[in-house]
């Protein structure tokens, strides 16, 4: 801001001096590309170094995944688990199981019959007086518990005979896609731990070092991309209203013999920068306007960032 004010001052003082001629001032910008750290991790590696050129796709720096990944190797065991169970209920019950689940209902059936035969016996036995009612009860409950269990086995076979019921295999299917979902969406996180070049670019900063834990956020590399710098210029008042986007026009640049050619990209509508001298009527032409111009020329591809330039005027 403080650096605005000052060009924005510079600006005024030219455009009160007859002496000099017609300009607008500014600096050189690249297009900045920022990658930030989404998780709180320290960093574990750095790839590249301050000033070197990068394609898109390239790691920049790497925080610590130990976390993330060990929360990985658990749903992919829990995953595991739960396909081999579909396929599992899929397929239904084995024929051994079934082979085993007749041979109970058998035996089970052997001991109602078993069981029918002594409470006949009893209660033979007690028309005779021979035995008392207790036992006769007794033979009774034996009789009947026989049946249950047959029952129980019987109702158990029937099941495995009919297979797998299909809302146990959709509750199966239903949570092998929310557990290929929570992979999914942990495969993703765990891309955002490598922090990649976002376009082609100069590495212009790399405000954390090996070690240390940036927050939530932060910005952890910034890139200088495009394939030329820009100008972002200041223009005042009386040559705002002159200037068309897409028009071309003429720059200077600091340590530069020859002026370059610029297209104006966009230029603000509302004042920038309002000195505190300039509240009348008289002093309405010190306001500027922020714009900026794309450089064409290719020589553009080696200038640096914050080099200052000035437009030249006297053509408007």
């Amino acid at each position: 801001m403080m650096l605005r004010t000052i060009v924005c001052l510079f600006v005024i003082g030219l455009m009160g001096c007859g002496r000099t001629p017609p300009q607008a001032l500014g600096t050189l910008e690249w297009d900045r590309v920022n990658g930030r750290a989404l998780v709180s991790e320290v960093i574990t590696e750095v790839y590249v170094r301050e000033g070197e050129l990068v394609e898109p796709g390239r790691p920049l720096l790497k925080l610590d995944d130990r976390k993330i990944r060990a929360e990985i190797d658990s749903i992919k065991g829990q995953l595991q688990q739960a396909e081999w169970a579909l396929k599992e209920r899929i397929a239904g019950p084995r024929p051994q199981t079934i082979a085993e689940e007749k041979a109970r209902v058998e035996s089970a059936r052997a001991d109602v019959i078993n069981a029918r035969g002594v409470y006949d016996r009893r209660k033979d036995l007690y028309i005779k007086k021979h035995i008392s009612k207790e036992d006769l009860e007794q033979a009774r409950k034996d009789y009947l518990s026989a049946q249950a269990r047959f029952k129980e086995r019987n109702e158990a076979l029937s099941e495995l005979l009919a297979g797998t019921r299909i809302e146990q295999v959709e509750q199966s299917r239903a949570q092998v896609a929310s557990l290929n979902s929570q992979l999914s969406q942990l495969s993703l996180k765990l891309d955002d731990y490598t922090i990649k070049a976002a376009r082609r670019g100069r590495v212009d900063s790399l405000p954390f070092k090996l070690g240390d834990r940036p927050p939530v956020n932060a910005v952890v590399a910034t890139l200088l991309s495009g394939e030329k710098p820009w100008a972002r210029i200041y223009i005042p008042e009386p040559y705002r209203s002159k200037m068309t986007p897409g028009e071309t026009y003429r720059v200077r640049v600091d340590g530069q013999e020859t002026p370059f050619s610029a297209r104006l990209r966009t230029i603000s509508s509302d004042a920038s920068f309002t000195p505190y001298y300039a509240l009348n009527e008289k002093d309405r032409s010190r306001l500027v306007y922020v714009a900026e111009l794309d450089l064409l020329d290719k020589q553009a591809t080696r200038l640096t960032a914050g080099t200052p330039v000035q437009l030249l005027l006297e053509a408007l």
